[in-house]
């Protein structure tokens, strides 16, 4: 799995407008390998708000397909918000452990109810 992230500095009091903005967008959900988007608003920031797009990849390959795509121009194309405020910065990210709640397990010796 790859995981890709792009953080953006929003001027104060625009955060909605950035939900907004991902809300009304669309084209990566029938991606090839595309497994899930996140948009994360970073707690309580001061000043500037933050934010995080979070997609999931099942490979680096499936990401690079859909940055190629001209779905992925038409998401970005036309003029850049004014409430943005510098460049996304961009990180890739390899998953090499997954853990979930049905993965949990009982710790050696306790009981379990039959």
């Amino acid at each position: 799995m790859f995981v890709s992230t792009n953080g953006f500095r929003i001027k104060k009091g625009h955060g909605r407008d950035l939900e907004e903005r991902f809300k009304e967008r669309g084209g990566v959900e029938k991606q090839p390998g595309f497994l899930g988007f996140q948009l994360w608003r970073k707690d309580g920031a001061a000043g500037d708000e933050e934010y995080v797009v979070v997609t999931h990849w099942e490979s680096k390959e499936a990401h690079h397909q859909w940055t190629r795509s001209e779905e992925f121009k038409a998401a970005h194309s036309g003029p850049r918000a004014g409430f943005i405020l510098g460049h996304p910065e961009f990180s890739g990210y390899d998953v090499r452990l997954l853990s979930d709640p049905s993965e949990a397990k009982a710790p050696p010796g306790s009981s379990t109810p039959s």
